[in-house]
This record gives structure tokens, sequence and C-alpha cells, in this order.
């Protein structure tokens, strides 16, 4: 063995008993014969990378098929290794996962597009076309894609923007769609200074020392918060603290306009047993630190729609600094973290309805619902921007029908687009909407937790208005097709 993959190696090892890693190390040994003699581009061994991609996987408690698939995943295209050769040592499934990933790469590879846009965007279809049938595919080609941003700066100035542009606008995103926020974050992160150079030296330059400053105060503010519940008998198992991300600093930047508005720049995140003890615990903190108004979020009543649940509430502690607290359940917070296909959806039989139910109604169902029917070569290409990237992977809201059904639209929607949302019909026949039992206009902005409902009318029909303040380009697609019927 290369003396360089011991310490991953052993990393590896440790994360399973003596009988599961007997099957990833036949995988290992392997994958490193395959790949013996053959360099990365920053000059490490090849086999280094698909390692390091297996711990990632494994660490997403994903299955043994998953970690061997992640071994394997480029042996198809950069060895002499055969299918049969692969089904006859570790079987169909993990066949199955190489052989779906070793074609988004051909796919990525073969595409010639003039433009960059549409190519860019092909290859996002065909990553959530390919990892439809089963979400393994999609988790390993994201931890592929994070293994591969490290080792950005041995490529070509070219290449690096190129890679962390497609990484900021297709991978990062579907992360956060599909709660892998963790995952998400990181590979932000680290498109960011190829992508955006000059913003991101404003806000590292802007933020840095206050970063600094604020170590000290935050383990105090942690400490003062952890004695008060402990001195009110309230139970928690872990108060940490975290601070906003680089990107995340500069997207709330754009949003608001004022450095100064950004108030959970730092925030303290309480774990607790119970959801019961999250609402005790949010009356303790506004008991120990005044409560600013208007920034109580509920996402424990009300999830977001990538299925990410917490209180948040942001105070003014008794140091006069501004600090949002976030309160969870211990679940809760691996469920954020990770996303909660890599806590449950594996757990079951694949052949269960229990599994059929729950892969239908993940985040990649959804967008995989979107993006069947979208003509990707004969669509222009700012409107599939608008489609997939605007629309399918920008931040969601979800509003009530009032029968109860909930439904996901992209944040800043309006009835409008909730009416084409349910019903092609019932948005061109729409004449009137009700929010929380309330007559609005059809250009109301509509909020998370709205209960809504269209009233239509067979006389009424689209107007051309009606463009101004649709927000998503699948709407407004809509809209412009029945007004050229008129």
């Amino acid at each position: 063995m290369i003396p360089s993959l011991q310490p991953i190696y052993n990393n590896l090892r440790g994360l399973y008993n003596n009988q599961e890693f007997k099957i990833i190390e036949e995988a290992f040994l392997f994958a490193e014969n395959k790949h013996s003699g053959q360099k990365r581009k920053s000059g490490e061994d090849y086999i280094l990378h698909p390692l390091r991609v297996a711990i990632e996987v494994s660490k997403l408690k994903l299955d043994l098929s998953s970690v061997s698939a992640a071994l394997l995943h480029d042996i198809l295209e950069d060895t002499n290794t055969s299918s049969e050769e692969l089904k006859d040592k570790f079987g169909e499934e993990v066949l199955f996962l190489v052989e779906s990933l070793s074609h988004l790469n051909r796919l990525k590879h073969k595409a010639n597009y003039k433009n960059k846009t549409i190519g860019r965007l092909e290859n996002l279809r065909n990553l959530i076309l390919s990892s439809a049938k089963d979400i393994r595919v999609i988790l390993i080609k994201i931890i592929d894609r994070l293994d591969n941003m490290k080792a950005l700066w041995a490529l070509s100035p070219e290449k690096q923007v190129e890679n962390a542009e497609e990484t900021l606008e297709i991978f990062a995103p579907i992360c956060r769609r599909l709660g892998f926020n963790f995952l998400g974050q990181q590979l932000e992160e680290m498109s960011f200074p190829y992508v955006y150079p000059k913003d991101f030296a404003e806000i590292k330059n802007r933020v840095n020392n206050y970063y600094y400053e604020i170590d000290k105060y935050l383990d105090e503010a942690r400490d003062e918060l952890a004695n008060f519940l402990k001195q009110k008998r309230s139970k928690f198992i872990e108060i940490q603290f975290r601070k906003k991300t680089f990107f995340s600093i500069y997207k709330k930047y754009k949003k608001e306009g004022d450095f100064n508005k950004i108030y959970d720049i730092i925030a303290l995140r309480v774990i607790v047993d119970t959801v019961a003890d999250c609402y005790t615990t949010l009356g303790l903190v506004h008991q120990l630190w005044l409560p600013l108004p208007n920034r109580l979020k509920d996402y424990i009543s009300l999830p977001k729609v990538n299925g990410y649940q917490a209180i948040h509430t942001t105070v003014l502690t008794n140091n006069n600094q501004i600090v949002e607290v976030q309160i969870e359940t211990d679940l809760m917070h691996k469920n954020n973290e990770y996303g909660i296909a890599s806590h449950w959806l594996y757990n079951l039989n694949k052949d269960t309805k229990s599994y059929t139910k729950r892969q239908n109604v993940s985040g990649l169902s959804i967008l995989f619902k979107s993006l069947k029917n979208i003509d990707f070569q004969n669509t222009n290409s700012g409107d599939l921007y608008n489609l997939l990237v605007k629309d399918l992977l920008a931040e969601q809201i979800f509003v009530v029908t009032p029968k109860g059904d909930v439904i996901d639209l992209k944040a800043g929607s309006t009835p409008i687009d909730f009416a084409y949302k349910i019903h092609t019909s019932i948005g061109n026949n729409c004449k009137m909407a009700k929010v929380n039992h309330q007559l609005v206009t059809l250009n109301h902005k509509l909020q998370s937790g709205d209960i809504v409902e269209i009233i239509t009318d067979r006389k009424q029909k689209p107007n051309k208005k009606w463009l101004e303040f649709a927000k998503m380009a699948g709407t407004k697609e809509k809209i412009r097709k029945e007004l050229q019927k008129l």
C-alpha cells in the first residue's frame, strides 16, 4: 500500500466492524490495483480521491454498496475494467451505481454546446434524471464534486472558474433543496473566491476582524445561557455556536442591501431532546435576553420545503450584542445538516412500499417531475436558466390549499403562481384570491404557511399585466402561451 494512503485507509476502517469492512476492503484493493500508477492533476496518487469520497459517503450513513461504488466510481472511465468484470466482482447494485456515475461523466464530456449555460443546464438535467431511480447516485456525485473542488487550484484559471460556476449554480442549490445544508455550505464557500473574487475579498476583509473579536464573546454567551438553563433545571444536550459563512453573508447582503441589517452573522444553537423542550427553551432564552420584534421564526410548526426544522429567535444579549439563537432537537440537527435521506431513507428495504413512498416525496422526486417534460435542446438558454436555476433551485416557500395540501413555490410568488402550479386551467380562469381567508390582490406576495384559495370564473382570461408580477418562469410561460391563443 502507498504510505500516504494508510492514515486515510485507517479512517475508513474505523467506521465499520470487521465483517462490514471486508466488503469495503475488497472494493478498495480492487480500485487501488486498477488505478495503480495513475496521478491526479494535483500530483497525488489517483486512488486518494475515491478513498476520500468513500469516507465522506460513509459519514452520510449510506449502505455498503454506496461506499463500494464511491471507491469504484471512476473505474469504468479511467481504467480497462469492463462492466461484466465489475458485476461479477461486486454485483448488480454496485454496477448500477458506478455505471450511473460514469454515464453522467460521459454525457458531460460528450456535450458540445456553443452556449455554456445550455450545456450546464443539460448536465443538471442528466444529473437529476440519472438519480431519479436511486438518490444514492446524486449523493455520491455531490461528494465527488466536493473533493474535486478541494483540488481546483491544480486546474487552469479558465477551468477553475467554469467548475466553480457550475458548483455554485447547480450542485450547491441541489444540496440545499435536498436538505444537505452542510454540504451545500462547503460547496458555496469553495466556489465563492473563484466566481466572485472581488466580492469575496470585500466580505472577508469586512468580517475577518469581527470574527476574530467575537470568538471570546460567543464562548461567554454560550456559558451564560448554559448556566441559566441549568439554573432553571431545563434539559439540553449541547449548546454550539456558529459564524455565518462568507458566501451566506454575501447572499444576505445582496438581499438586504445593508450590512447592518444582517442579524444572524453569529448564532447560538441549542440542541435539546424533545419538541416540547424546544418551546420551553425558547421561553427561557427570552427571559434571559431581550427578543427583537418580528424576528421569531418557527420552522418546527412550519418546516422549510427541504425539511429543515428549528426555532429561530434574534435577541439582544446583556452585552448589547445581537445574536440569533436556533433551537432544535438532536434528530432535527442531524437532518438539518445532512438531509433526511442520509438518516432514514436507506434504513428501509428498497422493495417495500414505505421506501417507495418516501422516495416519491423527496426533494429529488419534486425536481424530477419538474424536469421530465423540458426540451433542453430547443428551449432558449435564458428560459432554461429561469426555469431551473431561478425556479427549481431557488429559495422556496410553501403554502397550503384549503384542503390542507402543501404546495411549494419560489420565494416571492403570488396567487397567480399558486393558481398555475395547481393547474393551468385554474390559472387561466383565476379571478380572485383569498389568503388566510381574506381577499387579496393577485400580485400579493405569499409567505410560507399561508392558506391560499383561488376563485375562478370561466369567463376570466389571462391578463397581460400578470406577466409583470408573476414570479415563476413556468407561470410566465403558461400565461404567454394562453395569450397567444386569444
